[in-house]
């Protein structure tokens, strides 16, 4: 078991801004994945686009937004999906099609044997796309819809979440508080896929977060969003909701005390100025739904990843807070796992608005790096190299 001081007392993060004028107003999903295949993560941000109305000072007007106008007319839209190309940071367009969202995942849909991109589009959208990764990825991506029927696709998922072997497309749908998922068709590249392979787990729950996994240990699959697990009977889906009062969550799952069972991670990502009070941050046990409480200071923690930063053996929790124009000093913690249900947090850095940063080696050191950009304001795409313990 880990003592307090095996730990390192500081964190040394070298902090790098990658793009200073990312073509987008608001900024949705970060990921990453080694699209080059030079053993590098590359990249991967989407946005919402340019703003419809002009903006002075950082405010929106009624007046149009003319040089957004004279570009789509001249078809130079500007990129709302892109990757950056590790090393250099070289940026690459993905998509121009405007509002997309948080909701993300990567998966070779096509089965091709390279991982394409699915996302949704936020607030303002009705759709889902999947994005085919040619085999150059700095050529274009080829962009198809999988649906238009629901809105503000939070999340959006691959996984294999009904146990046939295959990987189903999932997705939460806030606005009309839609959980579902599709099977992928045969030629998945038909728009949109058919109505028959659609399914939905719940019509009546606002979700926030999406994981798949087997967390009761029945040797079934079960679908995680906000604090309820959706179980997968014979008849339907049974909704078990295993805590109440929290605002909408990320969720991470991991086993944290070394049981060999899994716990989920729940971190209040927009609270407190979408939510009820100040963030929290907390383990949840499933065996009897106890919780750990790691913190309820947090201004909206939109990022939540777990990863044994240590060298313990335990999985550690990294949460990145944002500033919505209304926090000054937004941090980056880790709280790290002693595996014996204590936690000692870290400052990883200060300063900088974050929002669903990953965790990734992104120089093949060993060590584990951070990336992420703001929601908004500001338009910046950041990297926090980690220099700990380094000679």
């Amino acid at each position: 078991m880990a003592s307090l001081d095996d730990l390192p007392q500081i964190l040394d993060f070298r902090h790098e801004v990658i793009d200073s004028d990312p073509p987008s107003r608001r900024f949705g999903f970060c990921r990453t994945t080694d699209l080059t295949g030079n053993g590098r993560p590359d990249v991967i941000v989407g946005g919402t686009g340019m703003k419809d109305n002009l903006q002075i000072n950082g405010k929106g007007t009624r007046f149009p937004n003319y040089p957004r106008i004279l570009r789509d007319l001249v078809g130079y839209k500007s990129a709302n999906v892109f990757w950056y190309e590790n090393p250099g940071w070289e940026r690459h367009t993905i998509s121009t099609t405007n509002r997309i969202g948080v909701g993300s995942d990567l998966a070779d849909i096509d089965g091709d044997g390279r991982v394409d991109l699915v996302a949704g589009q936020a607030w303002d959208g009705s759709d889902v796309y999947w994005y085919e990764q040619p085999s150059d990825p700095r050529e274009p991506w080829p962009e198809h819809r999988i649906t238009d029927e629901y809105s503000q696709y939070h999340d959006v998922r691959v996984a294999d979440i009904d146990d046939d072997g295959e990987p189903e497309v999932i997705g939460v749908a806030q606005s009309e508080e839609v959980l579902f998922y599709y099977d992928i068709p045969e030629d998945p590249t038909e728009s949109p896929w058919p109505d028959s392979h659609k399914h939905v787990v719940t019509d009546s729950a606002r979700g926030s977060g999406a994981e798949v996994v087997d967390i009761d240990g029945d040797g079934r699959s079960e679908f995680l969003s906000g604090t309820s697990v959706y179980h997968r009977e014979d008849d339907g889906w049974r909704r078990e909701q295993f805590v109440d009062g929290w605002d909408d969550v990320r969720i991470a799952v991991a086993d944290f005390d070394g049981d060999g069972a899994p716990e989920i991670a729940l971190a209040e990502g927009d609270s407190p100025v979408h939510g009820t009070h100040m963030g929290r941050l907390a383990v949840f046990d499933p065996t009897d739904w106890s919780w750990n409480m790691l913190a309820e200071d947090l201004f909206c923690p939109h990022s939540l990843q777990v990863a044994d930063f240590t060298g313990n053996g335990y999985p550690d929790v990294f949460v990145a807070e944002q500033g919505m124009g209304e926090h000054e000093s937004p941090r980056q913690l880790l709280y790290c796992n002693l595996g014996d249900g204590r936690y000692k947090k870290r400052v990883v850095a200060t300063g900088v608005p974050t929002h669903e940063a990953k965790i990734v080696d992104l120089t093949g050191d060993g060590r584990l790096d951070v990336v992420g950009k703001p929601y908004h304001p500001g338009k910046h795409v950041d990297v926090w190299y980690n220099e700990s313990n380094s000679e």
